[in-house]
């Protein structure tokens, strides 16, 4: 057996969990829309890279607002994208309490997929992208009853890790502008179905380069006064 296979069979077994809108608001808030356009498998493998981890699983729970049309056809298109990286989307839903609309489910069902993945034995490594304080509870029966397995936390740029979370991750980190930018996809992705076109909203500034095209790794320069699209 050569040592490159002794190393990918030794290689601890990672699984990434995230809440959609966990990410999806950070991006928002930043002006940055085609920070949108993300290979979430691809950042799952970023993150495995320090860790000498292989990833196995990405899982995004997220819920599609069906009530406004134009958005739920952006993510509609994101998630068939992330299928098509293998990424498994797990739905939830949106309720209307009289006043607004509000997103369900995805809390909940980043805790049951990576407690019941745990039980499954389906990694060593879980990776938790959130920034919701509840996810301690989630965090805590993990630590007591998988003392073997690891659970890393990660935050979404400008934001941290809850300090309830923090001490039950072996480390715990937020994710900075540039490893998105990594991240970020083609303007066409090969999907199951044919070919997915990125909306016109998640294009990137005209001036922007994909980092894996950039001149030595250095970020091309941006004229003053540019406006993102």
């Amino acid at each position: 057996m050569s040592a490159d296979n002794c190393q990918q069979e030794t290689a601890m077994r990672a699984a990434f969990y995230i809440d959609g809108f966990n990410l999806y608001h950070p991006i928002k808030e930043m002006g940055k829309p085609y920070l949108k356009w993300l290979n979430l498998w691809r950042l799952g493998e970023i993150i495995c890279e320090p860790h000498g981890a292989r990833l196995e699983k990405v899982v995004l729970c997220t819920a599609v607002p069906k009530h406004l049309p134009e958005v739920r056809d952006r993510h509609n298109t994101f998630n068939a994208a992330q299928r098509a990286h293998g990424v498994e989307i797990v739905l939830g839903h949106h309720v209307h309490d009289g006043e607004k609309w509000n997103e369900k489910q995805s809390d909940i069902n980043v805790a049951l997929h990576l407690i019941l993945d745990a039980v499954d034995d389906k990694y060593d490594l879980a990776m938790l992208l959130s920034a919701d304080s509840d996810q301690a509870a989630t965090a805590k029966i993990f630590r007591d009853r998988f003392p073997h397995k690891k659970l890393l936390g990660v935050a979404p740029p400008n934001k941290a890790v809850p300090t309830k979370v923090q001490p039950h991750c072996f480390k715990h980190f937020s994710l900075s502008i540039a490893t998105l930018e990594r991240c970020v996809m083609p303007e066409a992705v090969s999907g199951l179905k044919g070919c997915i076109q990125r909306p016109k909203q998640y294009a990137p500034p005209v001036e922007w380069m994909h980092p894996d095209d950039r001149p030595k790794g250095k970020p091309p320069k941006i004229p003053a006064g540019t406006k993102w699209r």
